[in-house]
């Protein structure tokens, strides 16, 4: 459940750190900005950033050979790197319980940012996502987007590298990505900020026609970071930009936002599921009408497995343009084998001041 809620004008902020040092693989936060206090676990909404932390060879990079992060990053993910990539392991799940407290509508004020298409005018490639498992002979066919990705990252408690899936979406910047929070952070007392994380727009059977953009800050709640609050398990990343120097939304365009929106509504889901039947390599997509689920997540009926973590769900997904409005993110699913549900925070006033305040680092 999400608790009580100052207005945006009076709640508190929080950095969990102005910079990020390095020791050993482990990283070290300073102390937060303007000298407010650490994020309380007792205020799971306050906003959590951090400089994009990076992996001990990495560090090593940028130290002997004078590389820039985002560039020793990018060398980091070589291909062979991408493709033995696994997808996170989050855990199944029952629905979550209902609750009847008023905080979640008190919150859902109606908030909307449009889509913007790439500067370049281009549209959605011809290529269609592929279509669910035992859906192979409907009708129906879904265009591909170039602003849904796919997500790499090294976990710095067991040293493997992950994928999730997300989207470029239109801001101020033009540079965020939209995501879950487990695919920022690994959640709880156990979990650590994700290194060497870049987003991969489009990404098309190894081919990365758009290039690679590297984070700049991670952005969560403190109520995943601390808790593994499924309700709180949002994310969004600012990022650098590309080897060619482009900047992301300029260079793909970028999805809409809407908050405080009908929890019921016919959502396209789309990502880049990575475990059986699916490849992982390319974009696949659910489209289905969702539903409300305790008191602060939405539930869609869906098959794609894990490595989807992360993707948006697209309320008037305009196939011409491959653009919509995101309205939630693929948090977790019933089951890991043969899923048939996932679950999404429900966007509200909380999620919508979350993209703001991480639209406006620098």
């Amino acid at each position: 459940m999400r608790g009580f809620r100052l207005p945006p004008s009076a709640r508190r902020v929080f950095m969990a750190a102005a910079t990020v040092a390095l020791m050993g693989g482990a990283m070290v936060a300073t102390a937060p900005v303007s000298g407010a206090a650490a994020p309380s676990v007792n205020d799971p909404g306050a906003a959590v950033a951090v400089p994009a932390p990076v992996s001990p060879d990495v560090a090593q990079a940028m130290s002997t050979a004078r590389k820039s992060r985002s560039q020793a990053v990018l060398d980091y993910w070589t291909q062979d790197r991408m493709s033995k990539a696994i997808p996170v392991k989050e855990p199944a799940r029952t629905a979550p319980s209902q609750d009847t407290s008023a905080d979640a509508a008190a919150a859902a004020i109606p908030r909307s940012v449009p889509p913007v298409a790439p500067l370049s005018g281009k549209k959605a490639l011809p290529d269609k996502a592929g279509r669910v498992a035992g859906q192979e002979s409907a009708q129906l066919m879904v265009n591909a987007s170039i602003t849904v990705g796919k997500i790499f990252y090294r976990n710095a408690v067991d040293g493997l590298n992950y994928v999730c899936s997300g989207a470029s979406i239109n801001s101020t910047s033009k540079r965020l990505v939209s995501t879950a929070g487990h695919c920022v952070h690994g959640g709880g007392p156990s979990g650590t900020w994700h290194q060497n994380w870049v987003f991969v727009p489009y990404y098309n059977f190894g081919n990365r026609p758009y290039g690679s953009f590297p984070s700049n800050w991670l952005v969560s709640f403190n109520g995943w970071i601390n808790n593994s609050d499924f309700d709180y398990d949002v994310g969004f990343v600012k990022t650098a930009n590309n080897a060619s120097g482009q900047i992301l939304v300029n260079t793909v365009g970028g999805q809409g936002i809407q908050t405080g929106q009908s929890k019921s509504r016919f959502l396209t889901m789309m990502g880049y599921p990575s475990e059986s039947p699916y490849p992982g390599d390319w974009q696949y997509y659910c489209q289905n009408t969702t539903s409300a689920s305790g008191s602060n997540q939405i539930t869609i009926g869906c098959p794609l497995t894990r490595g989807q973590s992360g993707g948006p769900w697209l309320w008037a997904y305009d196939d011409s343009t491959g653009l919509g409005y995101i309205n939630g993110t693929s948090s977790t699913l019933n089951q890991i084998v043969n899923p048939t549900q996932w679950w999404s925070p429900y966007f509200d006033g909380p999620d919508w001041d979350l993209f703001n305040y991480a639209d406006s680092l620098v």
